[in-house]
């Protein structure tokens, strides 16, 4: 088996840095039927000798959003017609991004026994938290459909907004996590600073709040055309709302180029520099 690692690592050091997002795609290619397993572990480990097993997918984010809801009617005057949902919806897609983030940082130093036992390309530990994310958050979405019903909302062409909003949050989380997942291999810090991160970002960006609350003319123009570019998930949460509402995203079409251009280069750049230094990472794991 050394001499098989040793062979693939050869190929892929001679593979164009430039290249380096082909290069993972050919090997989940190769390598699929081994992410599926890794997706099926995850689930199977997630509902393992639980009582109300998938419940908890819908239970979670429901309790989630009854509380901010009580906070958010409180604490603001904003008459947002589809309240709940939108809270729902801003927490479903922020789920996706933290978690597949946070695995993924992790998802190398918690498989350190199985990565020295036999080699694989390491990034299918990645991706395979991505697909399982993908899968929750499908899974999860289910619960909108009461609130779909409630509220008259049909879904229109708009809905194929969400499976765009849905790639781009993930390639986004897993363009963090190729970097961080190396770094976590030398400094346990990593982690702890990744979860930091994510939990101030959670309020910084309209989770469980519209994004006219910050760029619906309560700050500068200049200053919202910064925060949009600062912060993807704003965008990507606004358009997973608008799939269902059916609402303009309010955002200008540069802000959202630029927003996908980020996010891509964010993938491309943490796709190379995870190809460059898996190599060494595991050696300290």
């Amino acid at each position: 088996m050394e001499g098989k690692e040793t062979t693939v690592v050869e190929f892929n050091s001679k593979k164009p840095s430039f290249s380096a997002p082909f290069v993972m795609y050919s090997n989940l290619r190769k390598n699929r039927e081994l992410m599926k397993h890794f997706i099926k572990r995850d689930l199977k480990i997630r509902y393992h000798n639980s009582i109300i097993g998938y419940g908890w997918s819908v239970i979670e984010p429901l309790s989630l959003t009854i509380t901010f809801y009580v906070l958010f009617a409180i604490l603001s005057d904003n008459t947002d017609p589809y309240r709940p949902l939108t809270i729902l919806l801003g927490l479903l897609a922020w789920a996706l991004f933290a978690k597949t983030f946070s695995t993924g940082t992790y998802s190398l130093q918690r498989n350190a026994s199985l990565i020295k036992r036999v080699y694989f390309p390491r990034e299918i530990f990645l991706f395979s938290k991505c697909g399982y994310q993908i899968i929750h958050t499908s899974l999860s979405l289910f619960v909108i459909i009461p609130l779909l019903i409630i509220y008259d909302l049909v879904p229109t062409e708009r809905i194929l907004l969400l499976p765009i909003a849905i790639i781009m949050i993930s390639m986004l989380a897993l363009g963090l996590s190729f970097i961080t997942s190396i770094l976590q291999t030398r400094a346990r810090d990593v982690e702890h600073m990744v979860n930091i991160f994510i939990r101030i970002s959670f309020y910084l960006t309209p989770v469980f709040y519209p994004l006219d609350m910050i760029t619906g003319g309560r700050i500068p123009e200049e200053y919202a055309s910064v925060y949009l570019i600062i912060n993807p998930m704003a965008t990507y949460i606004t358009m997973v709302r608008s799939a269902f509402t059916g609402e303009s995203l309010g955002i200008p079409m540069e802000n959202l180029a630029f927003t996908f251009g980020i996010t891509i280069i964010i993938f491309w750049i943490g796709s190379i520099y995870f190809l460059r230094k898996e190599r060494k990472a595991v050696k300290y794991i």
